[in-house]
């Protein structure tokens, strides 16, 4: 009965909040439905690009196509190489914002048919017909498109999350959820191609007639949902309302390099790079041991599919609890030994089955912990930074593409160690797997080889300490901030105002009531509720302290120095520019650094310095006779008005309108996008060269509007507060 009454209350929840988020979250239920609705049609997609993809362990290009391994990994070589550009295109699409729907929510659709375009092309190609170098070229070409178009849509689903709430909780739990119904695409798909196989294929899943047939439904499904994702989902970052995007690449990518989080995520990735190796080998024993049936594989398939299922469920609950970096480390060890127990376990499909569950079971905690994790990285990153940095972090990223790059040459080399290779006296070359020695030689060594990835992989996650108290603090910062701009620039409106200004007083009154003595209560053998209550207090003081802090963070004598210097700055003005040099650089080197507070001012004093030389040179380089002023108003009314023009060509080629006339527009876009090129190459190099004086300005506006404080309380107290609070 009561569990009924819990699905009725929910029923009544989901309806309330249909089309408004619930007190104090950011989402509401139609947007979580439509984003994780929608994510069965990405992951259709996702699926279909990801078996496609080049990589040295591809079996489809390999074993189909019949690419010999080591050309397929200097492919690989060459295709992440020429990735590297397409990244910092896309993350400099991502970071400096042109479309009004968002950062990620445009490439939806943008990314997304193309991926399924090339995908479907790829699948359809008669290689048979096509000699082997023509086979390599055809492959080439269409992984250069997947590359760019596969790579962005991937980011701009999966990075949609970290922009739909900054709530780090409600990320998460909308992840899981958002995971438990996105993995009936790959577990029905997984279930479905051993089936499709057994009908077209004689049970060959490498053939690609199961491919197309398959490929056609996926293509259509995938497009369908993420329609629902564009249209049902709104992004929301914590920023001022007047506040516009726009950072240079060389300076969002020096930022990003900054951040100490994403370097240890990033080497928790490089580290464990041969936790993979096992993920063929469910595969092999049926394909090459014949150690099941068809139909007993496809059971196999489906039930392995339903791990995931645990993490997705679980996961919320246990970061609630414990915080994910406890979570990270837990269900990292628990892999490793679900790894290790397949080498005894090899010879019988059901053990290693039972062993590659658990291994699931540990995978799926982290289709949860990684995103949210991320989320929490950028609003670190925009805490830092001053700036909402996302797509960069991809661009940083790719140097891990160079360890990549080595790392796998291993499995190749481990493959042809033990005669996976072209001319070894098979018609294919993997069907040398036929032979049990062989077979079972190699799956105890990637066995080995997954377990030791695995254990690289955990020892990053010892030193990761953003926890989510820290990163809540790190929202309510930067809603102040938001406040303050808004303040300055006339726009803050009513309920910002009294949520900020209530954030404010509430941390006040907890910064007076001071922590409690947790051991102390657990000494006195004080409940588990009592000892949880006083822990929750403490972690709501911590956040008022960082509150407090950044409210007076201008009386600081490290920000008080950083304003001396803005001053200077400002008051030389542009011309300024031309008069800093190295001499500066020596000079903030040669401060004080005995405390941690003389370090710090030495530090930023430093990086300023350093920026002004930079920028002295950037302006010698292409303004020799003096930096000009940007035409802001002018390239914000282009922009405008391409966006028009772009609205008007797709009305015109829906309703069908004569040749002429749409060639007109095009030709009028094609005039007001060089127009808009020509201006913004223009203005990247004025803001390289006038940096040091736009960041010395924003930060004297900041503290000038940090000090109205006082206004913006009265002006609650007027317009706002209850009148028995007055």
């Amino acid at each position: 009965m009561q569990l009924l009454h819990k699905g009725v209350d929910m029923l009544k929840s989901v309806k309330t909040y249909w089309k408004r988020p619930p007190e104090g979250k950011y989402m509401t239920f139609r947007e979580i439905f439509a984003y994780s609705i929608g994510g069965i049609g990405a992951y259709s997609i996702f699926t279909m690009a990801q078996a496609l993809l080049l990589s040295t362990t591809n079996v489809i290009i390999g074993n189909t196509i019949g690419i010999q391994p080591m050309h397929m990994y200097v492919m690989y070589l060459i295709s992440v190489i020429t990735n590297i550009p397409l990244t910092m295109v896309r993350a400099n699409m991502v970071d400096n914002v042109k479309y009004k729907s968002g950062k990620y929510r445009p490439y939806l659709l943008r990314m997304g048919i193309p991926t399924v375009a090339i995908s479907m092309l790829f699948v359809f190609t008669p290689y048979a017909k096509f000699g082997y170098l023509v086979r390599c070229v055809l492959i080439f070409i269409y992984n250069f498109g997947l590359q760019f178009f596969y790579n962005f849509f991937y980011d701009a689903y999966e990075n949609l999350i970290h922009v739909l709430s900054p709530d780090t909780q409600e990320r998460t739990n909308v992840t899981a959820i958002k995971s438990m119904i996105y993995s009936l695409s790959p577990t029905v798909t997984n279930f479905i191609t051993p089936i499709i196989a057994e009908k077209v294929a004689d049970g060959n899943m490498y053939d690609l007639r199961v491919y197309q047939w398959l490929y056609p439904f996926i293509a259509v499904i995938g497009v369908g949902l993420i329609l629902l994702v564009y249209a049902r989902t709104e992004e929301k970052i914590v920023v001022a309302k007047t506040h516009k995007m726009k950072i240079r690449f060389t300076d969002a990518l020096r930022e990003v390099a900054k951040n100490k989080y994403f370097w240890i995520i990033s080497l928790a990735g490089w580290l464990g790079f041969l936790e993979s190796c096992t993920y063929v080998v469910l595969q092999w024993l049926y394909n090459y041991a014949h150690l099941c049936t068809p139909e007993q594989y496809a059971f196999v398939t489906l039930i392995r599919g339903t791990a995931y299922s645990w993490g997705m469920i679980l996961a919320p609950f246990a970061i609630k609890r414990w915080g994910k970096k406890r979570v990270l480390i837990v269900t990292n060890l628990f892999n490793i030994l679900a790894l290790a127990l397949v080498y005894p376990l090899m010879h019988n499909i059901w053990t290693v089955l039972f062993c590659m569950y658990l291994n699931s079971v540990a995978d799926s905690f982290i289709l949860v912990l990684n995103p949210a994790i991320q989320a929490d990285i950028r609003d670190y990153q925009h805490y830092k930074s001053g700036e909402r940095i996302d797509g960069m972090f991809g661009a940083v990223a790719m140097i891990g593409s160079f360890i990549t790059m080595a790392t796998s040459s291993v499995l190749p080399a481990v493959y042809e160690k033990y005669g996976i290779f072209k001319g070894n006296g098979y018609e294919n070359m993997y069907d040398v797997l036929y032979d049990p020695n062989i077979l079972y030689r190699l799956v105890g060594v990637l066995v080995i080889l997954s377990a030791v990835g695995a254990a690289l992989n955990v020892i990053p996650y010892f030193f990761y300490d953003l926890t989510e108290t820290k990163q809540r603090a790190v929202i309510k910062i930067l809603q102040i901030r938001a406040m303050f701009e808004d303040y300055g620039n006339g726009v803050l409106t009513d309920d910002d105002m009294k949520n900020t200004v209530e954030l404010i007083r509430d941390s006040e009154t907890a910064v007076r009531d001071g922590r409690r003595d947790v051991r102390a209560l657990r000494a006195q053998g004080a409940g588990r509720k009592a000892v949880r209550e006083a822990e929750k207090h403490n972690e709501n003081v911590e956040i008022a302290e960082a509150v407090l802090h950044e409210v007076e963070r201008f009386e600081t004598p490290a920000e008080k120095a950083r304003l001396a210097w803005a001053q200077k700055i400002e008051a030389a003005g542009i011309e300024g520019i031309a008069r800093l040099n190295n001499d500066n650089v020596v000079q903030a080197r040669a401060l004080p650094a005995g405390t941690k507070e003389e370090k710090q001012i030495r530090k930023q004093a430093v990086a300023d310095a350093k920026l002004g030389v930079r920028c002295r040179k950037a302006a010698a380089k292409y303004f020799p006779n003096g930096i000009p002023f940007a035409d802001e108003e002018k390239l914000d009314s282009l922009i405008e008005t391409e966006r028009e023009l772009d609205e008007k060509k797709v009305k015109l080629l829906k309703e069908k309108a004569p040749k002429a006339e749409v060639e007109a527009v095009s030709a009028e876009l094609a005039a007001v996008s060089k127009e808009i090129k020509k201006l913004s190459d223009e203005g990247a190099k004025i803001a390289e060269c006038t940096k040091v004086y736009t960041d010395a300005c924003k930060l004297l506006r900041q503290a000038a509007n940090y000090e109205k404080f006082g206004e913006i309380d009265r002006l609650y107290s007027e317009k706002l507060l209850p009148e028995t609070e007055i």
